[in-house]
């Protein structure tokens, strides 16, 4: 078998947005599709929270950003206190 290089047509370059729980450190990531590569910021946040992801505040904690499952556990906490 002979190697070679990748043809470079097969690259592409896309926008990505990586949005990380403060918790967890788990990572959502978001790519701006060749159709709408206009997402803004604003456009990835809000598509997070479709999914979810959300900052919080409680009583004694304050998270700018969490992922479902981080959020479901403070709720949960919440809950027994």
């Amino acid at each position: 078998m002979k190697l070679a290089h990748i043809d470079l047509s097969e690259i592409r370059v896309v926008s990505l947005y990586v949005i990380t729980c403060f918790m967890c450190e788990n990572q959502l990531h978001l790519a701006a599709s060749e159709i709408d590569a206009s997402y803004s910021v604003g456009d990835a946040a809000t598509i997070a929270a479709s999914q979810g992801w959300y900052g919080f505040e409680t009583a004694d904690e304050c998270c700018s950003v969490a992922c479902p499952r981080c959020i479901k556990e403070v709720q949960q906490n919440e809950g027994e206190d």
